[in-house]
């Protein structure tokens, strides 16, 4: 017993000595947050504070050493997001986390994004050269500046790999990719539709049907510039003819497959100008909150950067959201001009099928290196219409893909020269040359105007191959644009912004009428509406007031259509189905945590939805796609269960009215899966907020430690607050340029990568509760001096 005693305290011993040894290794790469540090890459000192959530204010006397602050701070803050950023645009997960990412790095090595990388630097100026290397000197000394090696790399076991200047421009390349790279698979899709259809020669004419399918608009559309009823209307193809689409009596004679609701589409972000005229302050007021997919630590990074006025350089000073991995403010303010952004939709890539054999392939050899592993050689194929990104070869067919992310004129630090702009005018002139992810971009100045613009290259070409280059670029003279309508507000959501036919096409190109990819435009027209509605000067406040609306405007029709769907012989010897319609009978109409009747609505929505899309590509001999239908499909949607068209019905049901109540029946049983007793189906039940670390599914134990807390909220798609799990906003802010101390900015997270940090969860109450977070950096707690070697 005495021995089991002493292996009973020895061991004891052991696992104090490896917990202690653990948390210290943890600790040695906490940030250095005060004292001095001697810097060979800076000519003159820079300043450090951080206020109480850990927000920094960098000031330095020229650009190259604010550059190379911002990367210092970066890099101790959060090295492991922007490594991770980095390779996932080159395709060089798998050398970190072994064979469990090798085919995302296939995916992604066909765009050979790091060749592109060192042909974007090569091709930059001088002077964005000199930031880009500043910042990179920066990231290397700020990971050198820490005790120890970033925490997640010693889990990995593997030191982390320095930063290059051309890994910023991946990490912009990984924007591209999160925001545009799966059109080339709705691209496929588009055109294997086209080709049940009619073939290319039916083009995108109503009679194929493929403009009933992807319409160019629909009633929900709502432009920040006028358009008439009758446009809007002339946008709603009709319903085609069964001589065009025979889903109940064709030669594919449809039955209804097994559908389940799938994710939707990304909603995209919110972003809106109100000209000064109307605001409290006399400046214009800018709001936006970017929508994307959340993680610990969040994407983007709160910071101030400043530059001293001095003989050398003039005053700078930017506030808002920075990207790890790069030396730009994104979104916020520069005290003259006020920006934010939300995903512009258009055709931007394009895909071309061929019969395989009858081009001749390019074939350049990659290497994938895999941790624990031999690398692995990737042949990437290419032909004039772009690169090979699948190969039918029962079909012979193959399919090309190209993507203005692959021309390295597309990308670059435009970004920079955005920082000194001191009005709309001056903000809108630099859209044309911006090389990023095409994106709509509000802009107010202090004087009080607003404008609208894409910040993204734009082909002056607008046919199918205007993605493989080589087409001059637009211009100030025919760039999109909107500058102080006289409503004096601008709204984007994702939808149609522009109603000129001429702006449509250079977004649209080829599938301008096809709707483009646009967001159905309900979640704007509330927006619109929200704005329209506001009484006396505006203030902030007004806009975190939109910001947070969870009103269900877009699902109401939804809950009259499924009311008349259990009528009363519906009902009969249906207990269930009678408590359904109990439950959404008296809904709060609202996207609210307790609301059931806002849960079962969006459930048989989701569900309806799913099964039409899947019936008709079914008739059209396809099959069931994993991914949800079109956003603008909610249009032909509506016509079909209101019309009810019995030719577009599989003949699995003698009507519609049976269809309708079938997917009551089935969305019954789908929510039974998750709570039995319907009443208790709240919202906030299936809307839980789970915001996780990259690391944490691998290591259970520590989720609670590296997770952000679990949280029931309000919101969803197609409504301006959106929040679908962990899909929402990625930052919330609103401010007036020249009034940076009323504004306010949210991220769902802290600033810090590092869970024994105190502002690892900092901000992220406040975020989920809505409670206004100032948009200025508090007062400084804490003093990093970085000075010249």
């Amino acid at each position: 017993m005495r021995t089991l005693k002493y292996i009973g305290a020895a061991a004891a011993v052991l696992l104090l000595a490896a917990l202690t040894l653990g948390i210290g290794l943890l600790r040695a790469s906490l940030p250095r947050l005060e004292g001095a540090s001697s810097e060979p890459g800076l000519t003159s000192v820079v300043r450090i504070t951080r206020d109480s959530r850990g927000v920094p204010t960098i000031e330095a006397a020229n650009r190259l050493d604010l550059a190379y602050a911002t990367g210092f701070v970066h890099a101790q803050d959060r090295y492991f997001e922007m490594d991770l950023s980095r390779r996932l645009a080159a395709g060089e997960l798998a050398e970190l986390f072994g064979k469990v990412a090798l085919e995302q790095d296939r995916t992604a090595r066909l765009f050979r994004f790091r060749s592109v990388a060192r042909e974007v630097i090569a091709q930059a100026t001088a002077a964005e050269r000199a930031v880009i290397e500043a910042y990179a000197r920066g990231v290397n000394a700020g990971l050198a500046g820490l005790a120890g090696r970033p925490w997640e790399y010693w889990v990995l076991g593997q030191p982390p790999v320095p930063w290059r200047a051309e890994d910023t421009v991946l990490v912009e390349h990984a924007m591209w990719w999160d925001l545009q790279v799966n059109g080339l698979r709705r691209e496929i899709l588009r055109q294997e539709i086209n080709a049940r259809l009619g073939g290319p020669e039916c083009g995108a004419g109503w009679k194929c049907g493929l403009s009933f399918l992807y319409p160019a608009g629909t009633s929900w559309d709502a432009p920040a510039a006028p358009a008439s009823a009758a446009a809007v209307a002339a946008a709603q193809a009709p319903v085609p003819a069964a001589e065009v689409l025979d889903v109940r009596n064709g030669s594919a004679a449809a039955t209804v497959p097994e559908s389940a609701p799938r994710a939707p589409a990304a909603a995209g972000s919110n972003s809106w100008a109100v000209a000064g005229r109307l605001t409290a302050t006399g400046a214009a007021l800018i709001a936006n909150d970017m929508h994307l997919g959340q993680r610990v630590p969040p994407v983007w990074y709160h910071a101030r950067l400043r530059i001293v006025s001095s003989a050398a350089a003039a005053a700078l000073d930017l506030n808002g959201v920075t990207l790890p991995g790069a030396p730009v403010l994104v979104a916020g303010s520069n005290a003259h001009i006020a920006w934010g952004f939300t995903n512009s939709y258009g055709s931007w890539l394009g895909v071309t099928q061929v019969p395989c054999g009858t081009v001749a392939l390019s074939v350049v050899r990659e290497e994938i290196r895999v941790h624990g592993q031999a690398a692995v050689v990737l042949e990437v194929k290419s032909a004039p219409a772009g690169v090979l990104l699948r190969a039918d070869e029962a079909q012979r067919s193959c399919w090309f893909g190209s993507w203005l992310a692959q021309q390295a004129a597309a990308t670059n630090l435009g970004l920079l020269a955005l920082e000194r702009a001191t009005s709309v005018a001056e903000a809108l002139a630099l859209a044309p040359g911006m090389g990023i992810p095409h994106q709509n971009v509000v802009i107010g100045d202090a004087q009080g105007h607003i404008g609208w613009t894409i910040y993204g290259r734009i082909p002056e070409d607008t046919g199918a191959t205007r993605a493989r280059g080589g087409a001059p670029w637009t211009t100030t003279a025919d760039h999109p644009r909107i500058v102080d309508p006289p409503l004096g507000r601008i709204w984007t959501a994702n939808a149609r912004v522009a109603t000129d036919d001429h702006q449509l096409q250079l977004i649209g190109g080829d599938v301008a009428t096809l709707g483009a990819e646009y967001d159905l435009g309900a979640r704007a027209g509330q927006i619109r509406d929200d704005l329209l509605a506001l009484q006396g000067k505006v203030t902030p406040a007004d806009m975190l007031r939109i910001q947070l609306d969870d009103r269900a405007v877009f699902l109401a029709r939804w809950r009259t259509l499924l009311l008349g769907v259990l009528d009363t012989e519906a009902l009969r010897d249906h207990p269930r189905r009678a408590q359904v319609r109990q439950l959404i009978a008296s809904w709060n109409a609202r996207a609210s945590v307790d609301s059931v009747g806002y849960r079962l609505v969006r459930a048989y929505h989701d569900r309806t939805q799913q099964a039409v899309w899947d019936m008709l590509l079914a008739g059209l001999h396809l099959p069931a796609q994993d991914a949800a239908p079109p956003a603008q499909f909610e249009g032909p949607l509506w016509q079909l269960v209101t019309a009810q068209p019995l030719h577009l019905l599989a003949k699995t049901y003698p009507g519609w009215p049976e269809f309708l109540r079938a997917q009551v029946d089935a969305t019954i049983a789908e929510l039974g899966a998750s709570c039995p007793e319907l009443a208790h189906c709240a919202w906030g039940a299936h809307n839980m907020v789970r915001i996780r670390h990259p690391l944490s599914r691998a290591l259970p134990w520590l989720a609670s430690f590296l997770d952000m807390p679990t949280v029931e909220l309000p919101g969803d798609h197609d409504m301006p607050r959106v929040q679908d799990g962990a899909f929402g906003a990625s930052e919330r802010f609103a401010v007036s340029p020249g009034h940076e101390q009323d504004g306010y900015l949210h991220l769902p997270g802290g600033q810090s990568g590092h869970p024994l940090s105190p502002y690892y969860r900092a901000g992220f109450g406040q975020w989920a509760l809505g409670t206004p977070l100032p948009f200025l950096p508090g007062p400084a707690e804490h003093t990093l001096t970085l000075t010249p070697n």
